[in-house]
């Protein structure tokens, strides 16, 4: 579907969709779920990297953030490929290591011995002018440390 897309086209749904995949990991460091839950297409869909069931709904994954128990973490994303699908459909890979901490009065706090890599499996849409996450899979391939 992509060849009736300019190379400009593609270039660009690849920008906004790998902004959105590093935006996700700032606003999601920053405890700044709200912002979090707005990257999500109403309907939007997301299961965490550390598995669970899916999360269904703008207002579900917004829910879901909320209850999360409160720790520094720092998103680290890697090998972004997106791959424009349509002017209004992509999809997109990402790796990820995720490192964590208690929360600390004071920066720098003292990381967990033990991070994680996996990866976010994504599909985008753009949705009223602005491109937004469809669904977003995390998976884990490897515990490191601890």
């Amino acid at each position: 579907m992509t060849d009736t897309l300019t190379s400009i086209e593609r270039a660009a749904i690849g920008w906004e969709c790998e902004r959105l995949i590093h935006l996700y990991s700032m606003l999601n460091d920053a405890g700044d779920f709200h912002a979090v839950a707005d990257l999500f297409t109403e309907d939007g869909v997301f299961v965490r990297p550390s598995g669970g069931a899916e999360t269904k709904g703008r207002e579900q994954i917004l829910a879901m953030y909320l209850s999360r128990p409160p720790r520094f973490t720092r998103h680290m994303i890697t090998s972004v490929v997106i791959t424009p699908e349509s002017a209004t459909q992509a999809s997109g890979h990402s790796y990820l290591s995720l490192h964590t901490a208690a929360l600390a009065e004071t920066l720098p706090a003292a990381a967990d011995a033990a991070y994680l890599i996996g990866a976010f499996h994504d599909r985008f849409v753009l949705d009223q002018g602005a491109w937004k996450f469809s669904e977003r899979r995390g998976s884990l391939s490897l515990k490191v440390g601890g």
